[in-house]
This record gives structure tokens, sequence and C-alpha cells, in this order.
């Protein structure tokens, strides 16, 4: 005779085990944000007395020289958001059928004699051949500075043309930051110098 009691008791802890198991294999979020410290060059002294606003000019200057678009500056704050946006050509080189979708049907029946049927359908339109449209990674970038230093900070994601968010991950890598910085502190001498 079937016992409940038993057969419960006997897998519950095969279940907890099981369950155990599968959550120490989970993987660690890719989305999580500070997964990892800023590298060294992506934050940094400054060594001069310029005032904030000579500096957040010429971080907006450096940023467009690189095309990226302003989101937003905060001079209370000291912050310059700028995002910039590049097809990924190739990556969306997926090739569609000429007609959209397709089905056959057919019937066979006898009834005062014999018919034969048969059919075929066409949907979503002819002439829809060709390959989607590329991807595009949406960049998006942080310059913070305050009285003392300066901080930088970057992530990217590629998003397909449906908005499905294919890949996301920070880029905070040291040469990148090596070279908006030292834009950055050239143009803000230049810009000390025209005062």
């Amino acid at each position: 005779m079937f016992q409940p009691s038993r057969f419960l008791l006997s897998t519950l802890p095969v279940l907890v085990l099981a369950l155990t198991g599968c959550q120490s294999l989970a993987p660690a979020d890719p989305l999580a944000r500070n997964a990892e410290p800023l590298p060294a060059p992506c934050t940094w002294t400054r060594n001069d007395q310029a005032p904030q606003e000579l500096w957040l000019r010429a971080t907006v200057e450096a940023l467009e020289a690189r095309d990226y678009a302003i989101r937003n500056t905060d001079a209370q704050l000291g912050l310059v958001s700028a995002e910039r946006s590049t097809r990924q050509p190739g990556l969306g080189a997926v090739d569609r059928p000429l007609l959209g979708g397709s089905s056959v049907w057919g019937s066979v029946g006898r009834r005062s004699g014999f018919s034969v049927g048969f059919g075929t359908g066409f949907g979503g339109g002819i002439g829809g051949g060709g390959y989607y449209d590329d991807p595009v990674e949406i960049e998006r970038l942080s310059v913070i500075i305050d009285g003392q230093n300066v901080s930088i900070t970057r992530d990217a994601s590629i998003v397909d043309p449906g908005g499905y968010v294919v890949d996301s991950r920070s880029r905070n890598r040291s040469e990148f930051c090596r070279e908006l910085s030292a834009s950055i502190e050239s143009r803000v001498r230049v810009l000390e110098n025209q005062q």
C-alpha cells in the first residue's frame, strides 16, 4: 500500500540536494554592475587648480570629438554622461526566406466518386527576402569630476533590430581611459590658456 508520508520522507532529502546543487551551479549575473574594479587609468587625481566647470567643458569637447552624443551634464555633481551608437555589420547577416512563410494542405476523399485536393498557401508577403538589419552597439560613458579626482566608467550593450539585448558588459579598458584622460587634460590646458 502506498504511504505518502514514507514516500515524501524518502524523496525530500534527494529533492533538497538536487535544488541546492542547481543553485550552486548557477552562473553569476552577467549584467551585474561593479562586478570588477575600475582599472587604475580610469581614475586619476587632478594636478591643477582649474575650476570644475573648465574640466566639464573639456570633457564634453573630448567626447564630442570621439562622436559621442552628450546626454546629460550636471555641474553640481560634476557629471558628464554620453552615448555612442555603432552598427555591427555582419552580426545581423541571417538570410530571410523570399516568402514570409508557407504551408501545404491536401485532402483525399471518396463519396460518390474519387477526388483528390491539393493546395498551397503563402503568408507574410512576397518580396521580404534579404538580410536582417544589423544589430547596434550602444556604448554609454560617464565621467565624474569632483574637487580632486576624475573617474571614467563605460559599458556597452548590443541590441538587435527587434530591441532585444544580445550582450551587455562593462567596457572599462585601461588603454581607452589613458587616451581619453590625456585628451581631456590637454583640452583643459588649452581652455586655461584661452582665459
